[in-house]
Parts: structure tokens; sequence; C-alpha cells
């Protein structure tokens, strides 16, 4: 950087000879932040950028008093927006995009520092450095001057803005943590989701008449498995007796009485057999009066518990994400996109 002979007496040979160096890195420094701001900072406005190409035009021309007016203006809260400001205000509006107010305390502060104006300048570092602890200033733009009067006031400021420093890690752990969290919720929700969605509901709807079937039918239907095992067994095992001593009964009572036993050569007792028939008669009644009863208090238990639907669940398999393209005519043209099925 060269230096006025009005501003700070005249420059040495060899601060002749690196100038137009110094000026050629600045240039080249001013433009790859210019690009870079225009590409990432989607909150940087074109006034905003304007103006403070406008203040670096006046500090690479070596007009630092008039770029530290053009600076501090643009840092003071009182003035208007600059996207909001009138054209003719160019040089009195104020910057919004943090990105360029940093860049303006920094250019501001090193004009201040041509201009020994060290007290003002200090409160520029200051402020710059406790909103970004890390800043530094490109030593390919500003001379060395301006380096160490940042690091200086770094280590003044050092204890404060490691502690600022250690706020702003802690904050952001906790908001990736914070995000974390949430974004495993959000994990869990959609798996979630696609486990439902990935079974469907069958409703089966049950039958007054199935429930008067005996042997348990309305017990199983009722969703009671153990209970209609236990009516079922029982009715079973009533009626088989039943038929096996209706059987008996009437195999006594078509026995001929006239048949002799080989072994003893008499005839069949007539009061023996008797007593045999009235002994399975009453056995045969006493099993179908059982096998009747558990019937009817089986059906009378299914009607009472009656169950009118079951609800179930089964495996569905989920629809694959497809995605096609689509053109529709529109009047003068047509419009293109995506339709997607999930």
């Amino acid at each position: 950087m060269t230096t006025r002979e009005e501003g700070a007496g005249s420059t040495s040979g060899d601060s002749r000879v690196r100038a137009p160096r110094r000026d050629l890195a600045r240039r080249a420094a001013a433009l790859a932040l210019a690009l870079a701001i225009a590409g990432v900072s989607g909150a940087a406005r074109a006034d905003d950028l304007q103006e403070l190409e406008l203040g670096k035009n006046r500090f690479e021309a070596d007009q630092y008093a008039d770029a530290a007016a053009r600076f501090l203006a643009m840092l003071d809260v009182s003035a208007p927006p600059c996207d909001r400001a009138p054209a003719s205000a160019s040089g009195h509006c104020r910057l919004t995009d943090p990105e360029l107010v940093a860049r303006a305390r920094e250019y501001a502060a090193a004009s201040l520092i041509v201009l020994k104006r060290y007290a003002e300048a200090d409160q520029l570092i200051e402020a710059l450095l406790r909103d970004r602890p890390a800043y530094s200033p490109n030593p390919a733009v500003f001379p060395q001057e301006v380096i160490d009067r940042f690091t200086t006031v770094r280590g003044r400021l050092r204890q404060e803005l490691d502690a600022v420093a250690r706020k702003r890690a802690e904050e952001e752990q906790a908001r990736r943590q914070q995000a974390q969290k949430e974004e495993e919720a959000q994990r869990r929700r959609i798996a979630e989701l696609e486990r439902l969605a990935s079974l469907e509901r069958v409703v089966a709807r049950s039958s007054r008449w199935v429930a008067f079937v005996p042997f348990g039918a309305g017990q199983f239907q009722n969703g009671d498995p153990a209970l209609g095992w236990v009516f079922a067994v029982s009715e079973a095992a009533a009626g088989v007796a039943s038929i096996g001593l209706a059987g008996a009964v009437a195999a006594y009572a078509n026995a001929d009485l006239t048949a002799k036993d080989p072994t003893t050569g008499q005839t069949v007792n007539r009061s023996e057999l008797q007593s045999r028939i009235d002994t399975a008669t009453l056995a045969n009644r006493i099993a179908f009066s059982a096998w009747a009863g558990i019937t009817v208090i089986g059906i009378v238990q299914a009607q009472i518990a009656f169950v009118p639907e079951h609800a179930t669940t089964r495996p569905r398999p989920l629809p694959k994400a497809a995605v096609a393209p689509a053109v529709a005519p529109t009047p003068g043209g047509a419009t293109f996109g995506i339709t997607g099925r999930f």
C-alpha cells in the first residue's frame, strides 16, 4: 500500500516497488470476496454490496479519510438500510447483511489505523472480534500495521474471546444434539408409519347362528379357544357315552331268551337281564342328560359372551417409489416436470 504525502509522509523506494504487487493482491482478494458473497450469501443485498464496494474503492485509492467516513456511515445503526434508502443516500445508509457488516468494520478499522485514530479503530476491532472471535484480516489486502493492531486487540480480549468461543461451541453442540434428537424422532416416526402402512386390518363379523352350534363352536368364534375345547371335549364324551349305552340297552333288549349257556346249559336269567337293561337305560339317560345340559350351557354362554366382530392384521406390501417425467402443453409452449408415487 502506498502512503500519501499529506497523510503520513513520503514512502520509501522499496514501498514504491511493492505497491503495485500489493494493489494487485488487494484487488484479487476483493474480487474473490465479491464472488464469494454473491455466490454463497443468499441474504446479501445488491445495495449493501454496492455500498461496500464504493467504500473499498476509496480505501484502495488511499483516500482513507473518505473511506473511514463511508464505512462508519454504513455501520451507523440510526441510518436507514441501504436496500430501502433512496439512490441519493449513497454513503449515508446502513448495511444489514452480517457478512458485509463484518467486512465494513474491518475496512473502517484499517482506515482509522492509517489515520492514527487508534481508539476508534480498537472499538471497531473489539466489536468485530466479539461477533466473530476467529476473524483475521487478510495480510494480502491490509498492511502489517493493521494485522498487528488486530493481534494486539485480540491479545487484550483473549479471555473474553475464549469464553465467547466456548459458549458458542457449547450452543452449537447443543443445537446439533437437538437436531440429532429431532432427526432420530423423525426416523422413528417414519418407521412407525411404515410399519402401520405395511399391516392391513381385516375385520371378520361373527354369526349368531354359529353361536347355536354345540361342541364349543360359539366359544371358538368368540375368540375363547380354551373354553371352546372344554365344551367340545365334555359334550363329545357325554355324547359318546350316551350312544354306547343306547347300544347296550338295544343289545340287552334283543337278547334270545331261549338260548342256553354252553357251560351251564341254563337259559337266560330274565330278572338279571332286566336288571342290566334298567341299569344301562338309567346310565344312558344320565349321559344324554349330561350331553344336553352341557350343550345348552355352551350355547347360552356363547350367546351371552357373543363378540360381533374380530379385527386382525396381516402383512401388506408397501408400494415402491416411482418418479417419471411429465410434460403438459400450455398456450404458446409446454411445461416440464416430474411426477412421483410414494
